[in-house]
C-alpha cells in the first residue's frame, strides 16, 4: 500500500523556486518520489508517494 501527500510552494520570487526544489530533494531522502507537480494560480504544487510503512 502506498501513502501520498501534497506540498506546495511558499513565496514567490526565484528563492522560494530554489527552496522548493529543495523541499522535494528532502521529502526524496526520506523515501518519497514525485509524481505529479502542477501549478495553480502561480503557485506549484506536488504530489509524492512511498510505500506505507508497516506497523
Amino acid at each position: 500500500m502506498k501513502e501520498y501527500k501534497i506540498i506546495k510552494q511558499t513565496g514567490t520570487a526565484v528563492k522560494s523556486q530554489q527552496d522548493f526544489e529543495d523541499l522535494i530533494n528532502s521529502y526524496a531522502k526520506m523515501g518519497w518520489k514525485l509524481v505529479n507537480l502542477v501549478t495553480h494560480r502561480g503557485i506549484l504544487k506536488a504530489a509524492i508517494e512511498r510505500k506505507k510503512k508497516e506497523e
